[in-house]
């Protein structure tokens, strides 16, 4: 086994020994750092992923975006390209469990994105210096690259534990620019 899949198994483990209301607090005091960056002010198209019960959850970044009159865009696998895209979304549209079972748009909105300001993405793990280790397909890291989301401001989403001092990356690995916490907002370099 490498040494990314042996992070990714001891990630996966503590996530799974995660009580509900712990996910619940962390997530909340994580979203609350969100709303108190400059980056999140000055954005007027965002990028959310839909949470999953271990990850940090999304809930109120999403509808503070609808509230602030932000364009919200999560991610959907686009079978046609074989890839992840981003969908125009909005919080009342129906979702449910989409490619490789992540919540996603049912009926996704394939309306041209215009230049992304703000992605927030979930990881496996992340570092200080902004490397993020993801499920292993690579469809984050593709899903960053393109045109729409490549210069915006790119911030991960973990729980303390999912910081690391440093991951074994690819030359393909997208580096997040924030990485925020409970307990901290890592600037990365």
């Amino acid at each position: 086994m490498d040494k990314r899949q042996g992070i990714r198994n001891k990630i996966r483990a503590a996530r799974r020994r995660l009580e509900p209301l712990l996910v619940k607090t962390v997530s909340a005091a994580v979203q609350r750092e969100i709303f108190n960056l400059a980056e999140w002010h000055s954005a007027e198209n965002v990028c959310c992923y839909l949470a999953m019960p271990v990850e940090i959850q999304t809930d109120t970044i999403i509808t503070k975006c609808r509230a602030e009159g932000k364009q919200l865009f999560v991610p959907a696998f686009l079978d046609a390209l074989r890839k992840y895209m981003p969908a125009f979304f909005d919080p009342d549209d129906e979702i449910g469990l989409g490619r490789f079972n992540v919540l996603e748009p049912t009926n996704p909105k394939w309306i041209k994105a215009q230049k992304i300001d703000l992605v927030l993405v979930p990881g496996l793990a992340f570092d200080r210096h902004g490397g993020r280790l993801g499920h292993g397909g690579g469809h984050y890291d593709r899903l960053l690259a393109q045109e729409s989301l490549r210069s915006a401001c790119k911030v991960g989403l973990a729980f303390d534990f999912q910081i690391l001092n440093r991951l074994p990356l690819r030359t393909n690995d997208v580096r997040m620019d924030i990485v925020v916490t409970e307990s901290t907002v890592h600037r990365c370099q």
